[in-house]
């Protein structure tokens, strides 16, 4: 722990204990009546426990507060949550969901099922696999829970940044009935609905659904089809059955299904006569000298920096085609496809007073179909075809136990995961057309256990292990379709580009690995409501393969490597060592929380996405540090008023890095990472005469500076922004009706949602927000 931080925690530590005081002399009734002000119960530590006794840096949003604050999917909770970016990042594939998410500096962007996140996706226990579909519609949940730091003890791999844990509402004893109805923006339509039925002493039925349904807001000038639309149909069904005392079986059925015309990305600009690795065969620059010869104009590009417009030429790909955040002059196949659907039946047996035993089964299956225009023109300089089918199953075992007085709690537990698919890409480029991707297995099997042991009143010690082994295996599918660029002669008449050239070889190759992931948490009650904590955790990624590979590795010809399967791309697991000082505070009424976090990263062994080339890879290419914390406060001043605030600083940098082989500079900034994020919110309920209450909110966040690529590049940096939101609410006195009207970026702000580029291609393409948005909700309770 570097003594940068000790100054930090002595000042939490003094300002709590100045705090406390104050709001004990004279607290307002805070009450439990308010929508933000729930006592939330969170699983992090695979039992129950209240946010404010659970000694991690965690931040926990209850579904009647998601509603409140007008958040209908996963994705809106980043704009308050110190540290965390979320991105809906369509990369290469053209998926209309496919999720990007770091915490603390440390996630994955890339899709590919061969490439592990970096953050864990959880419902119900159950963990997500794949980033497609990650992005999930917020229907019948009880809360979100994001782990910050790494979960390797009892989440496991790939949470070496943190986890997202979702919890969803189990079927209960008493009859419910709701329905909600939302119109907006662009036609936005939401319908929602859910059923409790109780079917008799032991058993209840729950069924969810939803709709959303959204035109997009960038034109195709093509054909006018509107990018960025949403139109998803998501549903749920739990079974809950007690078939003896202490027995308690929950079966559930999800799925969630998309027909959308893709993602609402526009070309931003054309990289003319540039490329960051001298190496790189520049496809805008080839298609324009491809233009120009043939209009009868020589051997040159037909557009420049100079000169980036040139209208004589029809085919040259210039600056005519950047048309601004809303239009799209692509004439390539645009669409998402996705079908996602998921099967799990958890038991839970109470063996005796102080011994319980969890077993969860589940199996998802994910299928879907992308495509779109790289180039954002008619010209043909980049088009991608995506096809990715994914199948997973999953069993966890848990031993949970009490001991001495219930002084001591333990945990033990086994997991088993395995997956298996095929995701194939098919890639039209300037100088050729070629199949990439193939068939993929992963396996891993984990025993972990941890314990909470009370020293005395006051003091909590825990400490846990987990152990992993990980197989997987990669079969590539790739070959040249067809050489477009022959006529051009050398380099690009060579027989390695040549039809049916195998652009991997043709075999199986498979990769083992196995880590030890501890954690040591020693936590103090100073007072009943305040308390401190530190904690040391080791987290890893699981390694894997780079499926897209261009040009084509051959042994023995384009490598000296002879043995085909050594000459499939491969890289090993990345790791994180965590150090986290922090302290929680919250008066004997919740009229005011305060939680603060300080933390600080050794990341080794960093899988760097390398963009140089054709086809981005995956190497082990650096080490680096990140050093921050995150401020948490809700405050109850006056009797229906709650103030909100949160402040996340993550300073992350790199030790080291293999600048040879990835061109990127050791002092640029990580990709995709804000170095601060901070929100404010106030929310004021109300209470009319007939016992209704009206709930006027005003919330703002502010995103300094990111980049969206590790080399920095200007054209798809986002500069630091201002989003302020504001709704009024009303419900009924008996809750049973509400209406809600909300307004979204007031300012109408324009901003990058995510940023794409590849080297090659030499085109910086974007994902800006829809701008302002209002929309009008109506719901009913029974």
């Amino acid at each position: 722990m570097t003594k940068s931080r000790y100054p930090l925690a002595c000042f939490l530590l003094a300002t709590t204990a100045f705090i406390e005081p104050a709001f004990a002399q004279d607290a307002p009734d805070a009450g439990s009546d308010s929508v933000l002000g729930e006592a939330i119960v969170v699983t992090a530590r695979k039992r129950e426990e209240s946010l404010q006794e659970t000694p991690i840096s965690i931040t926990a949003f209850s579904g009647r507060g998601l509603e409140a604050r007008g958040i209908q999917t996963t994705e809106g909770i980043a704009q308050i949550t110190p540290n965390l970016t979320l991105q809906n990042n369509p990369a290469f594939s053209g998926a209309s969901n496919s999720a990007t998410i770091y915490i603390r500096g440390v996630g994955q962007q890339d899709f590919v099922p061969t490439v592990e996140p970096g953050v864990g996706v959880y419902v119900d226990g159950v963990y997500v696999a794949r980033s497609i579909g990650s992005i999930l519609d917020l229907v019948d949940f009880e809360r979100i829970e994001v782990l910050r730091g790494p979960q390797g003890t009892l989440f496991g791999r790939n949470t070496i940044g943190g986890a997202i844990s979702v919890t969803t509402k189990a079927p209960g004893q008493e009859f419910e009935a709701s329905g909600s109805a939302t119109y907006g923006t662009d036609d936005l339509f939401v319908l929602k609905g859910s059923l409790n039925l109780p079917l008799g002493p032991r058993a209840a039925l729950r069924a969810s659904v939803g709709w959303f349904n959204q035109d997009g807001y960038v034109t195709r000038t093509f054909d006018d089809k509107k990018l960025g639309d949403s139109d998803r149909l998501a549903g749920r069904v739990a079974l809950r059955l007690e078939p003896v005392d202490g027995w308690t079986a929950d079966l559930a059925f999800d799925g969630t299904t998309a027909r959308e015309n893709g993602p609402a990305i526009s070309l931003i600009g054309i990289n003319y006569g540039r490329t960051i690795d001298p190496a790189t065969p520049p496809f805008a620059d080839i298609s324009n000298i491809i233009a120009n010869v043939m209009s009868g104009g020589g051997m040159v590009p037909c557009a420049t920096a100079a000169a980036p417009i040139n209208l004589a030429v029809a085919g040259c790909y210039d600056n005519r085609y950047v048309l601004g955040p809303d239009s799209n002059a692509g004439t390539a196949p645009a669409y998402s496809r996705s079908d996602v659907w998921g099967l799990s039946l958890t038991n839970s047996f109470e063996l005796s007073d102080n011994l319980d035993l969890k077993s969860i089964t589940a199996y998802r299956h994910l299928s879907g179909s992308f495509a779109r225009d790289g180039d954002g023109s008619p010209a043909v300089v980049a088009q991608f075809y995506d096809r990715l089918k994914q199948k997973q199953f999953s069993q966890e075992i848990q031993l949970l136990g009490k001991n001495f007085d219930e002084r001591l709690n333990w945990i033990l537990g086994a997991y088993y995961f395995k997956e298996s698919g095929v995701n194939t890409n098919r890639l039209l480029f300037t100088v050729s057309e070629f199949q990439s991707g193939g068939d993929f297995k992963n396996e891993s099997l984990a025993f972990f256990g941890q314990g909470t042991l009370k020293i005395g009143e006051r003091f909590s010690l825990t400490a846990g292990l987990r152990y992993t082994e990980d197989e997987k295996s990669f079969h590539p599918d790739q070959f040249i379709i067809e050489n477009r660029a022959a006529f051009l002669g050398a380099p690009f008449d060579s027989p390695i580009f040549a039809e049916g050239t195998r652009v991997l070889p043709d075999v199986n190759a498979k990769v083992k690995f196995s880590e030890i992931t501890p954690m040591v948490n020693l936590s103090y009650d100073v007072t009943d409501g305040l308390m401190t904590y530190a904690t040391w955790s080791r987290g890893f990624k699981s390694g894997g393969f780079s499926q897209r590979v261009f040009p084509p590795i051959i042994p023995g010809v384009t490598t000296p490597i002879t043995d085909p399967v050594a000459a499939i791309p491969s890289f090993s697991p990345e790791k994180v060592d965590a150090y986290e000082l922090g302290v929680k505070f919250q008066t004997p009424d919740r009229a005011l929380t305060l939680n603060a976090s300080a933390f600080y990263t050794d990341y080794k062994d960093m899988q760097v996405q390398v963009f140089t080339s054709v086809a981005p890879v995956f190497q082990n290419a650096a080490s680096a540090t990140i050093k921050g914390f995150e401020l948490e406060m809700q405050a109850r001043p006056l009797a229906g008023l709650t103030i909100e605030g949160t402040a996340g600083l993550t300073d992350a940098s790199y030790d080291s890095i293999d600048q040879t082989t990835t061109f990127i500079d050791p002092k640029n900034a990580f990709e995709r990472v804000s170095k601060w994020t901070l929100s404010a919110a106030l929310t004021y309920e109300h209470e009319l005469a007939g016992g209704s209450t009206l709930r006027p909110r005003v919330d703002w966040s502010w995103r300094s500076r990111f980049y969206n690529n590790t080399f920095n590049t200007p054209e798809i940096a986002q500069s630091g922004y201002h989003l302020v939101n504001a709704s009024l609410g009303w419900t009924s006195a008996d809750e049973r009706f509400g209406l809600q009207a909300g307004v979204k970026n007031i300012a109408d702000k324009r901003y990058l949602v995510s940023g794409i580029t590849v080297d090659a291609i030499q085109a910086f393409e974007g994902v800006y927000n829809r701008g302002r948005e209002w929309s009008l909700t109506a719901s009913v309770r029974y």
